[in-house]
């Protein structure tokens, strides 16, 4: 009987242990997948939209908040809704109005989402287009599970845009994942925001800067040991 409980005790110790690291990579797994369909979805709705209506430079953005109201109703067309709030405050979304977290914790509260046009899709992936900031002509914020949580940057929320060039891309390399130039490691790190996870996430397929950012490079290693 003692060997039995000694045993058992041993089994639970190593599933106490264990069973939590194999949910949190199921869920991470999950969130690689999910983030690279909607990157998918959002790519070919971009150049659907760029093809109908032309170059996203000729969509009259440059104004304060117009990449909302210009951008998001051409793209809008080729995209499954299950809601569209619009620039209306839309107490229903979790990205609205800017209040969520960063990847470093803080909350984020920002009147700079106020002229955002909020879209949901089918699947229920909040998109928040707002205007458009340094090298980006529209930039669409994206929660791949809404209200679910946990709400950071970095986790389940994620940037997109439309750069100068015309090109859709994830924020933290743009549309090519050999420019260093870009500041992605540093804003993909839980020491900073967290901004520019989404092309880590969808060029490696894993969300390990999570545990190991300071050992992680663009150009290296892409892995926890």
């Amino acid at each position: 009987m003692a060997e039995v409980l000694i045993t058992l005790a041993v089994i639970g110790v190593v599933a106490a242990l264990t069973i939590p690291t194999l949910i949190q990579k199921y869920q991470e797994k999950a969130t690689v997948t999910k983030l690279k369909k909607v990157y998918s979805v959002l790519s070919q709705a971009v150049l659907q939209a760029t093809t109908e209506y032309g170059s996203p430079e000729s969509w009259e953005l440059a104004e304060h908040g117009k990449p909302a109201v210009n951008a998001a109703p051409k793209i809008k067309q080729f995209l499954k809704l299950a809601d569209d709030c619009g620039v209306n405050d839309c107490e229903n979304y979790s990205i609205r109005g800017g209040h969520f977290y960063t990847l470093n914790g803080k909350l984020y509260d920002s009147k700079y989402y106020s002229n955002d046009y909020k879209l949901k899709l089918a699947d229920g992936t909040e998109l928040s287009f707002r205007e458009n900031i340094k090298d980006r002509i529209i930039c669409i914020l994206t929660d791949i599970n809404g209200q679910q949580g946990p709400n950071t940057i970095g986790k389940d929320i994620f940037n997109f845009a439309v750069y100068n060039n015309n090109k859709f891309g994830a924020d933290g390399i743009g549309v090519d994942p050999s420019d260093t130039s870009s500041s992605f490691y540093a804003a993909c790190n839980p020491k900073q925001e967290g901004w520019n996870c989404a092309a880590w996430v969808i060029y490696f397929e894993n969300m390990d800067y999570l545990r190991c950012a300071d050992e992680l490079t663009w150009n290296g290693k892409h892995k926890c040991d």
